[in-house]
């Protein structure tokens, strides 16, 4: 009996220690707190040659039998691939707490367009996407095909192109360091002038390569809004036709995709808020006297590739110019404001910052959904959440 002990104790051991591991690198999946079940569809949108890849998350008035997975096969291969993990421990086939079909709550609901990272995927941001769903928007997260991992064309993948978001690691970290640069340059900006002459510069000689991408997604994104009528109308069939309140319309974005979100706010007039994830704004970008409501929020504890940055207040001349508010989380890194916020364990890899991932989750939803109730439904204002410091600004 004795040996047998010998044996059972380092098994146990191994597995425990395996399941542990497991633990870790899954997740915690998104818990909705709004009144409302998520519903889900994913359709293509196109006109001509170009087509975007749209998943909806919309309020549902009951669950269907059919639930999207957290991580599918095709999409786990990718994030292997781009993070230099098996692939085996990417996938993950737990449901997402979202009905594929589920039947729409009726009324009219705002509109909220989320554009993902750059080199990243649609569904990067599950828990705030799914927040605002189940607090009555209707949230459409975007694939771009040839620059999101994967992007769905019916059942047929478009992978990431090799050219989009793959740089030598001595590349990366000089890129990083003239960014790291850049934001204390514009954090000592005193007015719009100075902010773009700062801008100019650290576009030129940090942003110079995804810059010139930038515009294939405002392409994408005009797309999207120049359907969303036919959505609507039901000409391109969804189960959120008939559900859409087309005059209010917000965005949101994490990194390139709160520059896009920025973006279309002040570009396109069918666009009232905008809010930006740790995210640049580019100068080509900036209109005068734009109508929306802007918010930019911010992480000061980015370590990648041994180069700490700070982005704090990178934008504060615009936001002041247009009354917008700004929130600082401290201790987040940049991919806090991502999914990979949930995996702690990301942490000993510099991935993340310090902050405590449930605070960073629930005061990042708590802020959006505030944000957009003050902007798209005139109901509350944003507040100052836990970790956080928000400026408000007012002319």
């Amino acid at each position: 009996m004795k040996r047998l002990w010998f044996i059972a104790i380092p098994l146990i051991l191994m597995i425990g220690g395996a399941l542990l591991i497991l633990i870790m690198l899954q997740p915690a999946l998104p818990a909705p707190s709004g009144p409302h079940l998520v519903g889900y569809q994913r359709t293509n949108i196109e006109q001509g040659d170009r087509w975007v890849d749209v998943q909806i998350f919309y309020p549902a008035t009951e669950k269907s039998d059919q639930q999207p997975p957290a991580m599918p096969k095709t999409l786990a291969a990718q994030m292997a691939k781009s993070f230099g993990a098996p692939e085996a421990a990417m996938q993950d086939d737990r449901p997402l707490p979202a009905y594929i079909g589920a039947k729409a709550v009726a009324g009219s609901h705002p509109v909220i367009i989320f554009n993902h990272g750059h080199g990243m995927y649609a569904g990067q941001n599950s828990h705030q996407v799914m927040e605002l769903a189940s607090q009555g928007y209707v949230v459409m997260a975007i694939s771009h095909p040839g620059h999101s991992l994967v992007a769905f064309k019916g059942d047929e993948p478009t992978l990431k192109s090799e050219d989009v978001a793959n740089y030598p690691p001595e590349v990366a970290k000089a890129l990083l360091t003239r960014q790291a640069e850049g934001y204390d340059a514009l954090r000592q900006t005193n007015s719009m002038d100075e902010w773009t002459t700062t801008m100019h510069a650290l576009e030129t000689e940090a942003f110079g390569e995804i810059s010139g991408q930038f515009q294939d997604w405002i392409d994408n994104n005009k797309l999207v809004l120049d359907q969303l009528p036919a959505l609507q109308s039901g000409a391109i069939s969804t189960t959120v036709a008939g559900t859409l309140d087309l005059d209010n319309i917000g965005y949101f974005g994490h990194s390139f995709g709160g520059a896009v979100a920025t973006h279309m706010n002040m570009q396109d007039d069918r666009v009232s808020a905008s809010y930006s994830m740790d995210g640049p704004a580019f100068t080509w970008s900036i209109a005068e006297n734009p109508a929306g409501a802007f918010c930019f929020a911010y992480g000061n504890a980015n370590d990648q590739a041994g180069v700490k940055s700070d982005m704090s207040w990178v934008n504060q001349q615009i936001a002041k110019s247009t009354n917008g508010c700004e929130l600082v989380f401290d201790g987040a890194a940049h991919m806090n404001f991502s999914d990979l916020n949930e995996i702690s364990f990301l942490k000993f890899f510099g991935m993340l910052g310090p902050v405590d991932h449930q605070v960073m989750r629930n005061s990042l939803n708590q802020s959006l959904v505030e944000f957009f109730n003050s902007t798209l439904r005139n109901q509350g204002e944003l507040t100052q959440v836990e970790g956080t410091e928000l400026m408000q600004h007012k002319s």
